[in-house]
């Protein structure tokens, strides 16, 4: 099926326009006016010239040559710009479309015929619309996108049904035949390949005739009918002599003709014939290039099948590239698979192992069931050799299920086929009785397919479910007896590591509770520490003022008191409370220094305070420390900010005064300020060591002297970066 593949692509690969305008004038005519024309007329002229040369099988003249149709094409193309004539800008791109079509460049082919085909919608030029419609969808076709030119064939259908022109409707029923064949859908490829048969021929239409003689042959071989089909390709090769523009297609389905017979020596010497006359021809190179390469392809086809595999390597090499550099999908998926399976069969891995991948990957984009299929196959069979049986269990899966549903298709292929046949002959019989005998001859052919194809079907569903059953087994057998080998081991190595693990957990509880034991006692220092420091503030306030603010005074340390030992039982408190806490505490002191200094509070982003919690007390002796030995030295009023800042899991808080700073703070002998500060700042920092043995506690601070251009203090900046636990994290922690 491979090679018959190569030989459609060859006689099809060139039928792209199976709607082109009909010719008024011969080349030698439209030569001889154009000098005398201007203008529009020119153009039109130049235009119709291009066609000429660049569409070998609907131009009168039947001769192509790629390069003088673009000689009379970009003048065209030229001169419609330099006039704005839009119609002649359309018809230039719908010609240059065809001759980049033409050369398999078929990426460069859909950009033009899509310009053309928007300048056409917008100047209202319906047939050159239909006309290039139709091409753009034989386009999309060689780039693998069979469902997309389906769609624009079956927009199309309906024009060219309504035309009458029973020719350019036969041609349309055999390019929608072939889309969806190679789609794989069997059933509808050959109602249009009924369509195309029951269409009389015309005797011009030799094309026509060589392309249904093709198809023919397809549906026999298909049906399972080698003599009918071997005949028919011979039959298309005859007719083939008689087209000028496409003698290389009779080569090629002589090929064919002798290579189902198993000829291959003489299927090789036509193919060769062919390459030689290609070589030869007087045609441009750029086009005569497509059919070499496709030329090639079918003698690397030819060379497999007669296990030359340096042959096959050597043809599909050059092929390869030129068809990859057009994107010509249908001629890629059978050239992939052949290569890889020359490379599997020299047991190059690699090769066909990256070859086979590229196979794959192209048929699932297109929708190309039986390649994807075939690529699952050497897939299999490739990571088999290279002894990666896993890998090769699940294309063989892969493949398997595939193959299942191809057998399937293949099954309504050949019903189909004998359906096409049985038809096609009723068509021809003369009398009844002749009728009713083909009729039961066939009933009985289909039947017998039918019962044999259900009987190969149950029996390839029971193969599987046997192979499925034994692998099973297997695989049962393989891990009972691997477990059974490493149960021993385990036990031993579980023993030692419930031992390590017992030993590892004593010791990491006997660490945890040394750490919760000095946590506590620096908690039961800070609190005395701060009571005392408030009792001699409010001792200094009562001795200096009067006996109501005094009293204003008690209530507020009362309160900061209760949150003090309230916060002591806890090892968490929010960050409400704590912030709270320094609102009392800052209070207390601006009452004490006559509101020597003010204090802010504020935010940086958005912070839910209720469900922020940290250690308590953390931050109070930071800021009693920017008081005591950086605002209350100063002689005007000072001013003390505290920020907070939320990122990820981290919470900061930046306590930054304005005093005296830390150098002259520690001249001014205050013997009360040095055991506040040996007491405070020690008790915390001891405290914040503690807490960063704790990866999720981990706590940092940093103090910062603040100064001018100069050098001279601007203060103190403390900033302290921790770990903060959620609402949910202190729940949990206390469970615990």
């Amino acid at each position: 099926m491979s090679l018959k593949k190569h030989i459609l692509l060859f006689g099809t690969q060139f039928f792209c326009c199976v709607a082109c305008f009909s010719q008024t004038y011969t080349i030698d005519s439209l030569k001889k006016v154009l000098p005398t024309l201007k203008g529009k007329a020119r153009i039109d002229c130049l235009n119709q010239l291009g066609f000429e040369f660049s569409n070998r099988y609907w131009s009168k003249s039947k001769y192509q040559q790629t390069d003088t149709a673009l000689y009379y094409t970009l003048p065209a193309k030229y001169e419609s710009r330099q006039l704005n004539y839009l119609p002649g800008t359309g018809n230039a791109l719908h010609n240059l479309a065809m001759i980049e079509e033409e050369r398999g460049n078929f990426k460069s082919a859909e950009n033009f015929m899509r310009k053309a085909l928007d300048i056409f919608q917008r100047e209202n030029m319906a047939e050159e619309y239909h006309r290039s419609y139709v091409l753009l969808g034989w386009i999309l076709h060689n780039r693998g996108r069979f469902s997309q030119s389906i769609q624009i064939y079956q927009k199309q259908l309906p024009y060219y049904e309504a035309s009458k022109d029973t020719e350019q409707t036969a041609s349309f029923y055999r390019i929608i035949a072939r889309a969806y064949d190679w789609q794989g859908n069997s059933e509808k490829a050959f109602t249009y390949f009924q369509k195309d048969f029951a269409i009389q021929k015309k005797p011009t239409d030799a094309w026509g005739k060589r392309s249904s003689a093709t198809l023919k042959a397809t549906v026999y071989l298909a049906a399972g009918d080698t003599t009918n089909a071997v005949n028919y390709y011979k039959q298309a090769a005859l007719l083939s002599l008689d087209q000028y523009a496409n003698r290389n297609a009779s080569h090629s389905n002589m090929a064919m003709y002798y290579s189902l017979q198993q000829k291959y020596d003489s299927a090789l010497a036509e193919i060769r014939a062919g390459i030689q006359k290609l070589k030869s021809s007087d045609e441009d190179s750029l086009f005569r290039k497509v059919a070499l390469m496709t030329s090639y392809m079918t003698m690397a086809d030819l060379f497999l099948a007669q296990k030359q595999y340096d042959s096959v390597i050597a043809y599909s090499a050059p092929a390869l590239t030129f068809f990859k550099k057009g994107d010509f999908v249908t001629a890629l998926l059978p050239l992939l698979k052949t290569l890889s399976a020359a490379y599997m069969e020299r047991n190059h891995h690699s090769e066909a192992l990256l070859y086979t991948n590229q196979l794959l990957t192209l048929a699932q984009r297109s929708g190309a069931k039986r390649f994807e299929r075939d690529s699952y196959k050497l897939l299999w069979q490739i990571n088999d050799a290279r002894k990666k049986y896993s890998l090769a269990d699940n294309f063989h899966l892969k493949y398997l299920l595939l193959n299942d549903s191809l057998e399937k298709d293949k099954y309504i292929s050949q019903a189909a086929a004998w359906q096409a046949i049985n038809e096609r002959n009723i068509h021809n019989l003369k009398f009844a009785n002749e009728l009713k005998i083909y009729e039961d001859r066939s009933n009985a052919r289909i039947q017998m397919i039918k019962n044999e194809k259900e009987l190969q079907f149950k029996l390839f569903i029971a193969a599987i479910c046997l192979i499925i059953i034994i692998t099973l087994l297997m695989i049962r057998n393989y891990m009972l007896k691997r477990k059974k080998d490493q149960l021993q081991l385990m036990m031993t190595q579980t023993n030692i590591l419930l031992e390590k693990q017992k030993s590892e957990q004593e010791i990491l509880q006997l660490q945890q509770q040394k750490t919760d034991l000095e946590m506590q006692a620096l908690r039961a220092q800070m609190n005395p520490h701060f009571i005392f420091n408030c009792l001699s503030s409010i001792n200094r306030y009562i001795l200096i003022n009067k006996t109501e603010e005094a009293s204003d005074y008690l209530t507020k340390f009362s309160r900061l008191i209760r949150m003090a030992l309230h916060s002591s039982e806890k090892s968490f408190i929010s960050l409400e409370n704590e912030i709270e806490g320094l609102r009392l505490y800052l209070d207390l002191e601006r009452l004490r220094f006559k509101n020597s200094f003010n204090y802010r509070i504020h935010f940086l982003n958005e912070i839910e305070l209720s469900t922020i919690f940290i250690p308590p007390m953390l931050m109070q002796p930071f800021v009693e420390n920017a008081v005591w030995h950086g605002l209350m030295h100063k002689q005007e009023p000072g001013c003390l900010d505290i920020s907070f800042s939320l990122e990820e899991k981290i919470l900061t808080c930046i306590i930054a005064d304005d005093g005296v700073g830390r150098e002259k703070a520690s001249r001014i002998k205050s013997k009360s300020a040095e055991k506040n500060k040996s007491m405070g700042v020690k008790i915390t920092t001891e405290r914040l060591e503690l807490l960063s043995r704790n990866k999720a506690e981990q706590v940092a601070f940093n103090i910062e002297d603040l100064i001018d251009m100069q050098g001279n203090a601007l203060g103190t900046k403390v900033v302290l970066k921790m770990k903060y636990r959620s609402l949910f994290d202190t729940y949990e922690f206390q469970k615990q």
